[in-house]
């Protein structure tokens, strides 16, 4: 069973380019079809588009105003890609699809080192489609940047220590430097904690071997180093903008660990769930392999096992509680996952049924996904044979360890050429955009929008825009000077002599990246009820002395 299954495939490199191909063409399908999405993509494009027009790499602006939020480097990537590729939704998304697709590889690698090839091919594969982290793949963000820095630093710890270079030691160190300026200095103790509590665990706590491991990594020249890299832009921009960029940094690191009030006994629980559901479709496998780690205490198993379970921890304890926190443990989720599909095969009764049965479960509710995405968006039928697609494959090879992965990869095409299309249709900010520019160039002219605000419409608007105006000022401003508007049916009636560039419904239920809640109102989009949407006007009127 195992020789005609997983075996055989990872055997066949055929098979392997196969999937490694899959996985890079629905990584990349399709990322220029969305408009930016709202509002967190927002800032990363507006403020990258700002740095061109600006000619200003180092400080940090969105529409038009400092942004202390996050450090320079995923706004330093998009920025790159812009000046290569032009500004595009395209451009927007290409580093962090990359940088997804880095990840995954530095897994492979790290998998490879310490276990061989199979280890680290499969544990590529359980990666690239566990839900929290390819979905964070198709938007700007710092999540996976910040992930295939972490990913790296690890890599070339891990690979120095086993192998005894300090050369690969110095270059963690350098990467580390790197995820300061992707995501900030709390990320010094994350992956510091998890160096420390290795040496530890690794050396049975015998001080004597601990001691020579902490002089072989040199703390004395990484450190330092990692100041360098990870605090120059910092203190740059605490001598430029003073205590508002210090404010904003503290309550973006320190206040959110230990300045918001515990949800009490639920907070212990908070990234067990979202594990359960960010890392399918080999989350309840992953829970399995750690049931039988701790069973076995395979001690091969330690490096991933003390990634995990240090990062956990940490933000178990802190009280700021976000999903995506997590999402730089994948790595390791997926080493212990693929050594068990590799390493294990269940003997008794009861082993075979939480085994098999953590795989299945998955693949059942990927195939129901796949239907409920013909169904609820009224495509051909024909697209409900691509969820027989996983089962021909377990017909073919007999072996379930692959099949999780084979069905939400399934599932996430079908997400891209269906879902992504038909959502994009309610999405119409790059028309409002193109009206802007094709009636409006001067972009001394500023965008008001009454009453609420689109995070993305500076990005397309390509000038400064006023957010929740009131309908009496935008009246007051059209007798004032030329007046550039998105207003309700209301205030339009009140302006004359202007012009209608652009008419038609926007999103207004909060978020999209709540994206469940997003479709939920394009799906009731499609049966004509709109109540997810506001009717909105595009106007201009000059202004005549």
């Amino acid at each position: 069973m195992r020789e005609k299954g997983i075996n055989a495939l990872l055997e066949n490199r055929y098979f392997t380019a196969l999937f490694v191909f899959l996985t890079v063409f629905v990584y990349f399908w399709n990322i220029w079809l969305n408009d930016i999405w709202i509002p967190n993509e927002a800032f990363y494009a507006e403020s990258a588009r700002e740095m061109l027009e600006s000619g200003n790499f180092l400080d940090i602006y969105y529409n038009y105003e400092p942004r202390f939020n996050k450090p320079p480097m995923t706004y330093w990537m998009v920025a790159l890609s812009y000046m290569i590729f032009g500004i595009s939704e395209f451009a927007t998304r290409l580093p962090i699809v990359l940088s997804a697709l880095g990840s995954n590889f530095l897994v492979y690698l790290i998998g490879k080192e310490l276990y061989g090839k199979k280890v680290g091919v499969v544990s590529a594969f359980v990666m690239a489609f566990s839900f929290q982290f390819v979905i964070n793949s198709r938007y700007a963000s710092p999540e996976i940047p910040l992930t295939f820095f972490f990913t790296l630093t690890l890599y070339f710890f891990i690979v120095g220590y086993k192998r005894r270079k300090f050369l690969y030691i110095l270059l963690s160190y350098v990467s580390l430097g790197l995820v300061v300026l992707t995501k900030g200095f709390p990320y010094i103790a994350v992956i510091g904690g998890i160096v420390i509590f290795y040496i530890l665990f690794e050396n049975s706590f015998d001080m004597k071997k601990i001691w020579k491991e902490i002089r072989f990594i040199r703390m004395e020249i990484g450190l330092p180093l990692v100041f360098i890299i990870g605090f120059s832009w910092y203190l740059y921009m605490y001598i430029k903008f003073g205590s508002s960029f210090l404010q904003t940094t503290l309550e973006e690191t320190i206040h959110r660990a230990i300045g918001k009030k515990s949800r009490g006994i639920s907070d212990l629980f908070f990234y067990v769930v979202v594990i359960l559901w960010g890392f399918l479709p080999y989350s309840l496998f992953f829970y399995y392999s750690i049931a039988k780690y701790f069973k076995d205490r395979k001690r091969e198993l330690l490096f991933p096992v003390v990634w995990f379970f240090v990062m956990f921890v940490i933000f178990t304890i802190a009280k700021g509680k976000i999903p995506v926190y997590l999402i730089q443990a994948h790595g390791a989720i997926s080493l212990v996952v693929a050594y068990y599909l590799i390493n294990h095969t269940p003997v008794k009764t009861y082993d075979k049924f939480f085994y098999y049965g953590s795989l299945l479960v998955p693949v059942l509710v990927s195939a129901g996904g796949i239907a409920g995405i013909v169904y609820l968006f009224h495509l051909d039928p024909f697209y409900y044979i691509a969820s027989l697609f996983p089962f021909l494959y377990l017909l073919r090879y007999k072996d379930l360890r692959l099949l999780p992965f084979i069905s939400v990869l399934t599932l996430f095409y079908m997400f891209a050429v269906s879902v992504l299309p038909v959502a994009e249709k309610f999405r119409p900010y790059d028309k409002i955009g193109q009206a802007i520019s094709d009636n409006v160039p001067e972009k001394d002219i500023p965008l008001y929008i009454e009453g609420w605000f689109w995070h993305n419409m500076p990005f397309y608007a390509k000038r400064k825009v006023y957010r929740d105006v009131k309908s009496s000022r935008i009246l007051s401003l059209s007798e004032e000077k030329p007046l550039l508007a998105l207003v309700k049916e209301q205030t339009l009636r009140k302006i004359n002599g202007a012009v209608v560039l652009w008419e038609g419904y926007l999103y207004k239920r909060g978020s999209e990246s709540r994206f469940a809640i997003f479709l939920k109102y394009v799906h009731k989009a499609l049966k004509g009820d709109y109540s997810g949407f506001e009717k909105r006007y595009l106007i201009y009127k000059r202004w005549v002395r």
